[in-house]
């Protein structure tokens, strides 16, 4: 799930045989009941947000082991220059072999875990979402950057299901824009499932609101309150981590504490050093809400913020 992330999409290419049997018609209901799986972040009568798959991952498993892989060689480095080389300095062939691994060490792995994967995860954006709004037609995906923002019509953006590279039984949901039906940007919206259905969910969640209006999905919401925020608070790492342990593991989460906080730490840090998204301006303009939409649905500061009942404490 890191292709579209540390590892681009790949273009200039044709749909696969699996991606075109997979392509969504937004004129045909899927046989699923419409549900945003925590993937919604704003919801109104004129756009909805959705997060990027990416959040998900975003200071976890594999990025805190090369965070503490990267702070263990730094201080392994250090431990060999005072404890090996200073005190044995003669000047002779060794020296300069000792001389190397303190460089690697201290210089070459940080550089190196940088280049591939921590400076996908630093000093980015807290989340990139993507917008529909469907009283233009239109499908807009924050970039960031000097570009901003990228924007497809509804009626011309191709929706499929995506699959894992590594882990083939993974499953989202992704859009990409075609010229000549050749592939030139490809974008992964919501929250990836192992479970195809799931993913099938969002869609018809996003297709019935775009196609039928915003009052054929709002009810779909239960209580009509989301559960998902993007503050990038300690507490919201804490429970989004411990929610990622899944029901049979959740009961255990005080004894798995010590594994879990290095997580929790690592999530804080990454999304404490980004910016939130601002979308450019022109998206902005036609984007505007009504100040009295009656659909407009409050983003919680928590996750689970109206629901404590089902927040994990």
């Amino acid at each position: 799930m890191y292709s579209g992330w540390m590892r681009s999409f790949p273009t200039d290419r044709f749909l696969s045989a699996q991606e075109s049997a997979s392509r969504f018609d937004p004129r045909i209901a899927e046989d699923v009941a419409p549900h945003e799986r925590a993937s919604l972040v704003h919801f109104n009568s004129t756009y909805i947000d959705l997060i990027d798959r990416r959040f998900r991952l975003r200071g976890m498993v594999s990025t805190t082991m090369v965070l503490l892989g990267t702070l263990a060689l730094f201080l392994f480095g250090f431990f060999l220059l005072f404890t090996l080389v200073i005190p044995n300095l003669e000047g002779d062939f060794w020296d300069w072999v000792m001389y190397a691994m303190v460089g690697v060490c201290v210089v070459g792995a940080p550089v190196l875990f940088w280049h591939t994967t921590l400076r996908y995860e630093f000093f980015t954006y807290v989340w990139y979402p993507t917008r529909f709004n469907r009283r233009n037609r239109t499908v807009y995906f924050f970039t960031g950057g000097e570009e901003g923002a990228v924007s497809v019509p509804w009626d011309e953006a191709v929706f499929y299901i995506g699959q894992g590279t590594s882990q083939a039984f993974l499953r989202d949901l992704r859009c990409s824009i075609l010229e000549d039906r050749v592939i030139k940007r490809t974008f992964a919206v919501g929250h990836y499932f192992d479970d195809e259905q799931k993913i099938r969910g969002i869609w018809e969640f996003i297709r019935r609101y775009m196609e039928q209006g915003p009052a054929e999905v709002v009810d779909t919401i239960e209580g009509r309150q989301m559960n998902l925020s993007v503050t990038p608070s300690w507490r919201n790492c804490y429970l989004f981590v411990v929610a990622s342990l899944g029901p049979s593991l959740l009961g255990a989460r005080f004894i798995l504490m010590p594994l879990l906080l290095p997580l929790v730490l690592c999530r804080w840090l990454v999304l404490l050093s980004c910016r939130a998204p601002v979308w450019p301006q022109w998206v902005e303009d036609e984007c505007a809400i009504d100040a009295n939409d009656p659909l407009r649905l409050v983003e919680p500061e928590v996750m689970a913020q109206f629901e404590p009942d089902r927040r994990p404490l």
